[in-house]
């Protein structure tokens, strides 16, 4: 079995629902489950991000499901698309989505199916421009790779970025080793204004105000970067056992 990664990168325009991704760099998604047969794909998508960006997110995931004319990323037409949104709140989303496409160029998932058969694996991420697909196959991708590289619509690029050995898995980005760059500036903007401070100085209101971001997007990078500070510690704690495996982005915060 090999690890077939591979990331399609896209232009701004070329999708809106990505344009969101583009436009937030703090919104991400992960697959929690993808299954797909050579006729229609199904899976969980989790989505984290600030409040204003899965509002946003949820409309245009209702507006592009709705729409008659929605192709694939290889052209062909979507010919049914269902969703439900199966849990909510202000930091994250949990998407459950069935969709199908006609009979020309097919999605990525699609053409894994076809092409690959039983025991195919797949989990994806979506960050900014980039949706990077993670394929556990046993058998060659060079026809997957050409057909679709050969038919993504106008927009779309795609890079392959490893064909590897299984354990390539257990590197896969669900735990945070490092705080984002937009982490790094909220983090360093509050304890410069005293958000840390016993008295507080500054409520998070009005350092968002001063570095010219949302309030809701500062609480937002300030709950991650304090997820990641606080396992961080708990794994240099000789005095606490924590699971090697913790997932921060199932971690939900509750104002």
């Amino acid at each position: 079995m090999r690890e077939f990664v591979f990331t399609v990168e896209y232009e701004r325009g070329a999708d809106e629902v990505m344009d969101l991704f583009i436009e937030h760099p703090d919104l991400y998604a992960r697959s929690m489950e993808v299954n797909a047969t050579d006729g229609s794909v199904w899976g969980i998508d989790k989505v984290v991000g600030p409040s204003e960006a899965l509002n946003e997110f949820d409309k245009r995931l209702e507006r592009v499901t709705n729409d008659p004319n929605a192709t694939g990323m290889c052209g062909a037409p979507v010919t049914d698309w269902t969703y439900e949104t199966l849990s909510s709140n202000p930091e994250s989303r949990k998407i459950y989505s069935l969709r199908s496409e006609g009979d020309e160029a097919r999605s990525i998932p699609l053409v894994a199916a076809e092409r690959v058969g039983d025991g195919l694996i797949m989990r994806t991420e979506r960050r900014a421009n980039q949706f990077r697909w993670h394929l556990l196959v046993d058998d060659t991708v060079s026809e997957l790779h050409d057909e679709v590289r050969e038919n993504l619509r106008d927009g779309l690029s795609l890079t392959v970025e490893r064909l590897g050995t299984p354990p390539c898995l257990r590197e896969d980005g669900r735990v945070q080793r490092s705080l984002t760059p937009e982490q790094k500036a909220a983090l360093e903007a509050a304890i410069e204004h005293g958000y840390y401070d016993v008295p507080r100085q500054q409520p998070v209101t009005e350092i968002a105000a001063e570095i010219d971001v949302s309030s809701s997007t500062l609480q937002y990078r300030l709950n991650r970067a304090e997820a990641w500070l606080a396992h961080q510690f708990a794994a240099d704690s000789v005095s606490v056992d924590v699971d090697a495996e913790l997932d921060l982005e199932d971690i939900e915060f509750v104002r």
